[in-house]
């Protein structure tokens, strides 16, 4: 005999991995209709550098991407272990992300890489899952050079990086050169803001 909730809740999970995955994948292409696709239409979200709506962002990221390609860069998020939660017609999913990225700066090409934890919020909106909000817990940061023979005078700006958080200071470093300035509410794993996000988490889920 079908377990008929069971049945559902497998289709719900397949749905809204296929959701979080759609919105890492269209935003790395460059695919921002698809992208634009994902969100709910009551959605806000935030990273290291934006918070607010999804079509603004969008509006800024593809400018920002095709600044970077023009430059030679590029980026990629990885992501994996998804751990996701249901409840009715609101939902979690929590995966843990690294996102590589190669730009140049003053002239020598760094590769960067970032890890981090992101979670959606999920809603079904018009009986399609959508993403609702979504948070980035950063964790920490990582510069090198693709031409290791180049001395870290050439690029390392120790004076310049203090500024920032230490988790995750060569992220945010080259945000700010590249035109980003850190995001106000920028979640960072062990912070006061990261307990924030995740009572929100909680109260969402458990339908407050």
């Amino acid at each position: 005999m079908i377990d008929e909730k069971k049945l559902k809740e497998s289709i719900d999970r397949s749905e809204i991995l296929n959701l979080a995955n759609k919105a890492t994948l269209t935003r790395d292409s460059g695919m921002w209709d698809e992208l634009a696709e994902c969100f709910h239409s009551d959605a806000e979200f935030t990273s290291s550098w934006w918070q607010g709506k999804p079509a603004d962002f969008i509006k800024v990221a593809s400018k920002k991407l095709e600044a970077a390609r023009q430059e030679g860069g590029e980026q990629k998020h990885l992501t994996g272990n998804h751990w996701i939660k249901i409840n009715g017609e609101r939902a979690t999913a929590e995966c843990d992300q690294i996102l590589f990225m190669r730009r140049p700066i003053n002239g020598i090409q760094l590769d960067f890489a970032t890890w981090s934890r992101k979670l959606f919020l999920m809603a079904k909106e018009n009986g399609v899952w959508k993403i609702w909000r979504r948070f980035v817990i950063y964790e920490r940061s990582r510069m090198d050079p693709v031409d290791p023979t180049v001395s870290p005078d050439k690029y390392y700006d120790r004076e310049a990086l203090s500024k920032y958080p230490k988790q995750i200071c060569h992220h945010l470093w080259r945000n700010e050169l590249k035109g980003s300035a850190p995001a106000k509410n920028l979640c960072i794993r062990g912070t006061e803001q990261e307990k924030k996000v995740r009572r929100e988490t909680r109260e969402w889920i458990e339908g407050s």
